[in-house]
Formats: C-alpha cells, sequence, structure tokens
C-alpha cells in the first residue's frame, strides 16, 4: 500500500473496503467520538460500513448522518472529535474516498493526515474486547440544523430565478430547497440522487453541464432573468452559469466575489491558491487589498485564512471559504453569496462579469510516476530560473511571474501527472510559456 492521503484526503479508483476499515482504525487511535457522512455514490455504503468496523473495533463511537453534502459533514462535525465524509468529490461514479475534518470542520492538514497515516502503515492499532466495542446512533436532523444555520446568515431580499443542477448527488436534499427558503424561484435538474450519476457526470465543467447551459439560455427572455448553479459530487464547490448560457470563467467569478466581499465587509485580505489568475490582484489593485496565495487544497486555503484573520478565500475550482460564516468548503452556500453580490451590484451576473478582462490560459498535463515527481521538480526549480528569466515561488511547485503572465509547474497531488498552467495577455506568449515548461519537465523526465 502506497501513500494514501493527495491533496483532497484519500481517493482512489475502486477504494477497497480493506483500506477504508484501516482508516476507521487509525481514526479510533486518536479521536474516540465520530460523525460519518456519505455522497450518492454506489460504494458509499459499503465503504461506510468497512470504516465503521473499524473505529467500532477500535473502541470509538460512532454518529452517522447519512446521504449529506460535504458542507454539511464538515458543519456538524464541530459537535464531535472527527468528522468524515465518504467522497470523491467531482471523480467519475467508479471513485469512492475518504476526507477527514476537525472539530473546527477544517480538511485534515498534512500533519494530522500522515499521523493516521503513520499508524496505519504500522499497524499500530488499538483493537478492544468484545465489552468494549463502540456503538452507533443516528443523527437525522443535521441537515436541519445546517440549513437553519445557514438561512440566519444569508440575506437575499430580491427575488431570484435560480436553475440548480445537483448531479444527481447529495446537493440534491439541501440546495433547491435553501434556494426556495431564501425567496428563488427555483428549477431545479439532475435532482434526484442517483450514485451512477446518470443525469451528467459530477464534475461541473462546460462538457458535463452543456444540457443545462442549453436550458439557462432557453429560459432567459426580455421578460424572464435566469442564472444556474451547479454543484459537483458532494457540493463543496459551485460554478455558476451566467443569463446567456455561459459557464462562468471560474477566475473571474472568484474575482468578482473577492471585491464584493471586500467592499460590503472592508476586509483587507483575500486568500487564494498559486494557480489562480493574475486578473484577481489586477481587479482589487484600487482597493489596497493583498492578495495571499497558497498552496492547492481548500485546507491551506483554510489555514492562511485563519492565520491573518480573512473572512474569505477561495479555489479557482469553485472550492470557496466564508469563514465568516463557517470553515469548510461550501458550494450551496457560494451559490447564495453569488446572489448576495449581484443585488449588492443591481446588475446581472454577465454584466459582472464582462467588466473583467480575460487573459489566455493553457494547460497541460505531462505523466510523471509519483516516485519520479520530487527529482523532476527539483530539476524544474533550479533550471527554470535560465529559461523564463525570474526565480520561481515555491509555494507549491515553481510559478514564474512575468510582466504579462506566468506560468506554474506542480504536481498532482492526486494523479501520476506534472500539471502545467500558464496565462498570458496574449496567445503568443502563453504558447512560448508552455512550450518551454513542457520542454521543461521532460528535460527533467529524461534524468530520473
Amino acid at each position: 500500500m502506497g501513500k494514501l492521503f493527495g491533496t483532497s484526503g484519500i481517493r482512489m479508483k475502486n477504494l477497497s473496503p480493506k483500506i477504508a476499515y484501516k482508516v476507521g482504525l487509525a481514526i479510533a487511535k486518536k479521536y474516540k467520538n465520530v460523525v460519518i457522512g456519505r455522497d450518492t455514490r454506489t460504494t458509499g455504503k459499503l465503504i461506510e460500513t468497512a470504516l465503521s468496523a473499524g473505529v467500532l473495533r477500535g473502541g470509538g463511537e460512532i454518529t452517522t448522518i447519512g446521504v449529506v453534502p460535504t458542507p454539511v459533514l464538515g458543519f456538524n462535525a464541530r459537535n464531535y472529535d472527527v468528522g468524515v465524509m465518504i467522497t470523491a468529490s467531482h471523480n467519475p461514479p467508479e471513485y469512492n474516498g475518504i476526507k477527514l475534518f476537525n472539530k473546527n470542520g477544517l480538511a485534515f492538514n498534512k500533519k494530522e493526515e500522515d499521523e493516521i497515516e503513520e499508524i496505519i502503515f504500522k499497524k499500530d492499532f488499538n483493537e478492544v474486547n468484545w465489552d468494549e466495542v463502540g456503538e452507533i446512533w443516528e443523527d437525522n436532523k443535521c441537515i436541519k440544523n445546517y440549513m437553519d444555520y445557514i438561512l440566519e446568515k444569508i440575506e437575499v431580499n430580491k427575488k431570484f430565478n435560480v436553475v440548480v443542477d445537483c448531479a444527481n448527488a447529495s446537493a440534491c436534499l439541501v440546495s433547491p430547497y435553501l434556494f426556495t427558503d431564501v425567496g428563488c424561484h427555483v428549477i431545479s435538474v439532475n435532482s434526484h440522487m442517483d450514485g451512477r450519476f446518470i443525469g451528467r457526470l459530477p464534475e461541473p465543467n462546460e462538457k458535463n453541464l452543456k444540457k443545462t447551459m442549453d436550458m439557462i439560455k432557453g429560459l432567459n427572455s426580455d421578460r424572464n432573468s435566469y442564472i444556474g448553479i451547479a454543484h459537483d459530487g458532494d457540493a463543496d464547490r459551485m460554478v455558476a452559469i451566467d443569463e446567456k448560457g455561459r459557464l462562468a470563467d471560474f477566475d473571474k467569478l472568484l474575482a468578482a466575489f473577492s471585491r464584493y466581499i471586500v467592499e460590503k465587509t472592508g476586509t483587507k485580505t483575500i486568500v487564494t491558491t498559486v494557480d489562480a489568475s493574475m486578473v484577481i490582484d489586477e481587479y482589487l489593485k484600487d482597493l489596497d487589498v493583498e492578495v495571499k496565495r497558497t498552496k492547492v487544497g481548500d485546507v491551506y486555503v483554510a489555514e492562511e485564512m485563519i492565520k491573518s484573520s480573512s473572512i474569505f478565500g477561495g479555489e479557482p475550482s469553485g472550492t470557496w471559504i466564508h469563514g465568516d460564516i463557517h470553515l469548510t468548503p461550501d458550494g450551496i452556500l457560494s451559490g447564495l453569496r453569488v446572489l448576495e453580490m449581484l443585488e449588492f451590484y443591481n446588475k446581472k451576473l454577465y454584466e459582472i462579469l464582462d467588466e473583467i478582462p480575460s487573459y489566455i490560459n493553457l494547460r497541460e498535463k505531462i505523466y510523471c510516476e509519483d516516485e519520479k515527481k520530487e527529482k523532476v521538480m527539483n530539476y524544474v526549480i533550479e533550471n527554470g530560473e535560465k529559461i523564463f528569466k525570474t526565480p520561481p515561488e515555491t509555494v507549491d511547485g515553481a510559478r514564474f511571474n512575468l510582466p504579462n503572465g506566468w506560468i506554474l509547474i506542480r504536481p498532482s497531488g492526486t494523479e501520476p501527472y506534472i500539471r502545467i498552467r500558464v496565462e498570458a495577455k496574449n496567445m503568443s506568449l502563453a504558447k512560448d510559456l508552455l512550450e518551454k515548461g513542457i520542454k521543461l519537465v521532460k528535460n527533467g523526465l529524461s534524468l530520473t
């Protein structure tokens, strides 16, 4: 068994219940009161049962909350020693995963994950006697508690028309209802739960959302204005579809919302990741705001938010954390707050997004076995400065910033790839940076 935890917990194709059992045993070594939720995947109950068996065998107590979105699990984790979400998020249906949350609703950081992993690899388990095995309890109020709390924090007075796409996933139980409760006219699609994701695959991208985008485009008229909110497999992410039926550019939406939260609250710090666009810095430049960048991963964003007392942080993937409300990435809350933003500016979503400049974005990934990643990245860091004429930022991988663009080269935390992302103000520079980045990585690979 190799390394278990990646960028976002454990995530594997055909995740074995044997692994889940060992994770449960390891959890029980350190934590006694455990709350467990899962998404709609067909293997969810299997993995939950195996993990629960491990926790009980280790002497832990379990509260199970059934099928829920990740933000509901994270919100409720505050009442327990640890929260466990069984989900593979946006991955296809044959994947499943395990993500751990602490009492603050934060995903486990690397140190906390390493402690669990070490117990597993050393088989340092505590297996209790028959008369010390823990019990399982059920909590049927967790969704209501979450929804009541969110409704207290959200203020939407305008009556919006919203298409909510739940991806046949756990958002079905919450998102359409919350949008209705704040006064929206809601059309919900892919809102029956099905772990095969038969309506669309759970990655909320342009390909998978085409039918929903076409629907929104058709619904809009001189009399009616609709936007779309779409979720991934566990609703910790949100993407928006504007009134023209266009998928909102992730970086533009993040920049727009960041500006809104600064103008509304006066906060002076926004947190994002190294792979986020330079448009965020430029769009906030006149507001005297510091944009802090972290490693890719919501836990790094959340930890920096706490460190810098920031109330908002987000990744360009649509994973946003609203620290003034709670610290778990929450795609449902993010969708509601987009409505707050539209009301604040009294503009349509497409009008806000079209005010923000568009830059060229190119991406490439190069196959690289996990054991070679460190050597390749060391080569990139050592040799990249000569190629790009600037020293790299090494918060996560290597990011080289130029006057009119940047390139980020970083190892994937979940797949055997080195990822390259380029952003530039013109296509010529973007292609040049990408070609140089690909060559740099391949040269590094040839030496491993």
